[in-house]
């Protein structure tokens, strides 16, 4: 089993929603939903984030007159949770908590209404490019489910929410347990600029009870959908995972949700981070898989 090396705060904390999963067989049995969760806070991670920089919005304002700023120390949160030990840690508890929009990382929900519900019948249905061009070069083309999700093509997405329909969407949500399950705003955008929330630990909720096919869907969706979320394979790990960018938020919000899956353990993560220009878009990433290095999680 892979150690945890840092050195943590023990906090006592009930932030995951009430679940009920199925053990995995070389995971213990979960503890009861009604246990508080034990969670380990350490600040040592932040100097992960502080060693990067982002540019700052007012930067890509300036027109007439461009005005040198200085760029901004990225500033965020990663939460890993260990499988096997049925542990959480986190660099800080009270964003961990905090509720952000989703962004593209609700593209994983989304395809589970769409498998569940027939909008879309199979990864391999073609959904065919509505002639529109657009400034992403990859989402002017046909898609399937596989590729939606891998570009994160936005246009195919807003249309399984518009075939979908609020009062279908509004009631799977909330079977979902997923954030404040409020879809309020644009039936088609609510995931960019509505009412819904989810914090880090929610999604890390989310996607243990989607890893042990437990949420309220078929198998056989939530298969389709980890298949289309895998990210990184290769001898030593396995990455399924989801990238969000919350451009309408203030300040924009990048996401990296996911797990990893090795031998003998999974190590979900989350993280947000604030991201003011799309050219710190990489730092989700690259400050996750710092993380996961750091804890010998990945080589």
């Amino acid at each position: 089993m892979r150690s945890f090396a840092i050195s943590t705060v023990l906090v006592m904390s009930s932030l995951l929603a009430p679940s009920i999963f199925a053990a995995p067989t070389f995971a213990p049995t979960f503890a009861s939903t009604a246990a508080k969760t034990e969670w380990q806070e350490t600040r040592s991670w932040d100097a992960i984030f502080t060693q990067h920089q982002v540019e700052p919005q007012q930067a890509k304002q300036q027109q007439a007159k461009p005005q040198k700023t200085k760029p901004q120390q990225a500033s965020g949160v990663v939460v890993l949770w260990n499988e096997n030990k049925q542990q959480g840690y986190t660099n800080n508890l009270k964003r961990a908590n905090q509720g952000f929009l989703p962004a593209s990382t609700f593209k994983i929900p989304n395809s589970l209404i769409a498998l569940e519900l027939g909008v879309v019948k199979d990864e391999h249905q073609v959904f065919k490019w509505d002639g529109k061009s657009r400034d992403i070069a990859t989402w002017n083309r046909d898609h399937n489910l596989i590729t939606g999700m891998k570009y994160s093509v936005v246009p195919v997405y807003q249309e399984f929410a518009r075939q979908i329909g609020e009062a279908r969407m509004s009631k799977m949500i909330a079977s979902f347990d997923y954030g404040n399950e409020d879809i309020s705003g644009n039936l088609d955008s609510f995931w960019l600029d509505g009412g819904i929330r989810i914090s880090a630990t929610e999604q890390i909720d989310f996607l243990r009870r989607l890893y042990h096919n437990k949420i309220h869907a078929s198998e056989r969706s939530q298969r389709i959908v980890k298949q289309a979320m895998l990210t990184e394979a290769n001898s030593d790990y396995i990455i399924r995972a989801k990238t969000g960018y919350a451009v309408r938020a203030d300040p924009s919000i990048g996401w990296w949700v996911g797990w990893v899956e090795l031998d003998d353990n999974v190590w979900f993560f989350a993280m947000n981070m604030d991201i003011p220009d799309a050219a710190g878009l990489p730092l989700r990433q690259a400050i996750t898989k710092e993380v996961l290095k750091l804890e010998q999680v990945i080589p």
